[in-house]
């Protein structure tokens, strides 16, 4: 089964602007195991412990993905450690960040971004 690793910025987009992502990824790759890093849901528990919108769209991000599985992370920058473990596992990765969508694209490893509300493949 096909590993989908999870960024922050994916997950509160859609939190942000609901769509159908679970059932476009499901139609384009077929049943998943959706992955969040550590580094991840640490970065969105940091976000979660703020105030105001930011702040409960992380805290429904961070409800959204207690379904996936839990990774470790190294030591390295976030986006660091989700090229490598894309790399490693080769693992695709759903991100709404494009400098980490060029890095992972650069280390030849597939992208699920969103456009226009849709989810998108490359």
């Amino acid at each position: 089964m096909q590993k989908v690793l999870f960024d922050s910025s994916f997950l509160m987009a859609v939190v942000e602007t609901p769509t159908t992502w679970y059932e476009d990824i499901v139609g384009a790759i077929g049943k998943f195991q959706p992955v969040l890093l550590e580094c991840v849901k640490e970065e969105l528990e940091k976000l979660a412990s703020g105030h105001g919108s930011r702040a409960r769209t992380a805290n429904l991000s961070l409800e959204m993905a207690s379904e996936f599985q839990f990774d470790p992370c190294g030591s390295a920058r976030v986006d660091d450690e989700i090229v490598s473990a894309a790399v490693t596992g080769g693992a695709v990765v759903a991100t709404a960040d494009s400098e980490l969508a060029r890095s992972v694209r650069a280390a030849h490893q597939k992208v699920i971004s969103l456009r226009k509300g849709r989810v998108a493949f490359g």
